[in-house]
């Protein structure tokens, strides 16, 4: 069933091929050759690269398992007959000859091992100029049966001149088997689609990494300048966090000179601030020195408010001079 199958596809991809490919190749297949005479005796040979040599029935049964063998019929027994039919697609043709041989032959289609060959008419492209190969089967049959006994079995039938012989196929199939170039041709194909399906993924995987890298070539600069703000970030992170804990240790001087702002009466003003380890002290003048002592140590955030030298009056003036010692909360 397989080799039936394998035939059938190999026609079908042979009608999809131009004919220049199919019928390219001139010259006899290599192959074991059986003659054929009229009193059905068989001569058998080996044909190969244009050169033959002779072999017994034996020694050609070891070879038929993986050599074409081909028979020649009696040269009397092959018959040709040229036909014109309607043009038809090439399947359709075939089936219209297969019913034609009866007419146009004393013979019909299951007695023969036939083949055919057509080309378009001249001057007329509805009809074709068929030529039809013939050899009755029973021309061969006693071959065929001293053959089978000797575990030989022929696939063709050559026929034609040895340049451009014709192969008329023995198992019923009538389609012309497909030619060497053709299957030297297909086997380069699956060759040729084996490597690109090895190749395709190691191309594929190249191109993406080349993508990939251009990419990420053309985001260097941005990458450049977001390392360079990240650095600077961490920077300006690193330089608060050391002024934190410097104002940590030493006082937040703006907070404490707006606290001492919000206490020291309207007619007191300063003229001396310093803020050293959370210890302040005030330089001023005030119209009532000694109140001052009371607000700083109402405020939480102040402690130990005394004088660091005594209240000096001003003569002549209506306010002290004053200095003050206090501490920061932490």
């Amino acid at each position: 069933m397989l080799a039936s199958f394998f035939s059938w596809w190999t026609a079908r991809i042979s009608e999809l091929l131009p004919a220049s490919w199919t019928n390219g190749s001139a010259g006899a297949p290599d192959g074991i050759v059986v003659d054929v005479d009229r009193t059905q005796n068989v001569t058998v040979t080996l044909r190969r690269g244009g050169q033959t040599e002779k072999l017994t029935l034996g020694a050609a049964a070891r070879l038929a398992g993986r050599t074409p063998v081909l028979l020649h019929a009696p040269p009397d027994a092959v018959l040709e007959k040229r036909h014109v039919v309607p043009a038809a697609p090439r399947r359709e043709l075939e089936q219209m000859l297969r019913y034609e041989l009866a007419r146009v032959t004393p013979f019909r289609s299951e007695d023969l091992f036939w083949c055919w060959d057509s080309r378009p008419k001249a001057g007329d492209k509805t009809r074709v100029d068929v030529t039809l190969t013939l050899v009755p089967k029973g021309a061969v049959a006693s071959a065929l049966g001293v053959l089978a006994n000797a575990g030989i079995r022929p696939r063709f039938i050559e026929a034609g001149p040895a340049e451009r012989p014709r192969l008329l196929a023995i198992d019923g199939e009538t389609t012309r088997p497909t030619s060497p170039l053709l299957v030297r041709g297909l086997a380069w194909t699956c060759a040729g689609l084996a490597v690109v399906a090895l190749v395709l993924p190691v191309v594929m995987q190249e191109y993406s990494l080349y993508v990939t890298n251009g990419a990420i070539d053309e985001l260097q600069p941005t990458i450049r300048q977001v390392e360079a703000l990240r650095r600077g970030i961490t920077a300006d992170g690193a330089g608060r966090e050391v002024l934190a804990k410097e104002m940590e240790r030493t006082g937040d001087i703006l907070q404490v000179l707006a606290t001492v702002t919000r206490i020291l009466p309207d007619d007191t003003y300063l003229t001396d601030f310093s803020l050293r380890e959370r210890q302040m002290v005030l330089g001023g003048r005030s119209a009532a020195a000694a109140r001052l002592i009371t607000g700083l140590s109402a405020d939480p955030t102040i402690r130990d408010a005394t004088f660091a030298a005594p209240v000096t009056r001003i003569e002549g003036a209506t306010s002290d001079v004053f200095s003050i010692r206090a501490g920061i909360a932490p």
